[in-house]
């Protein structure tokens, strides 16, 4: 098998590294208030949302979805080119892409 030739992340690596330690360690031992109480505060705040990459297409082979069920994928953060074939990693799955659509 070839090794994948061109690979676009969207997101920094080793800032997913540190965001899944954080997370890995709430999970194992509940974080005390004072680990807490050295961040940063954030006055005036709101909730809010943000935009994040992602890709919207015809799904083809997923058990779940019937085929040509049109879907947004979770956020993207990889894009792996490996020959004639792309591929995007979500934060839920790999997909492999097909023919791109058109605007």
């Amino acid at each position: 098998m070839r090794r994948a030739v061109g690979i676009h992340f969207m997101e920094d690596v080793s800032r997913l590294k540190s965001l899944i330690a954080d997370l890995e360690k709430l999970e194992a031992d509940p974080i005390t208030k004072p680990e807490l109480m050295a961040n940063p505060t954030l006055d005036n705040w709101l909730p809010s949302a943000c935009a994040v990459s992602c890709v919207e297409g015809e799904i083809e082979g997923n058990l779940g979805q019937r085929s040509g069920h049109r879907l947004k994928t979770s956020q993207t953060f990889a894009i792996v080119r490996c020959d004639d074939e792309s591929f995007v990693r979500t934060l839920d799955r790999w997909y492999r892409l097909g023919t791109e659509g058109i605007r």
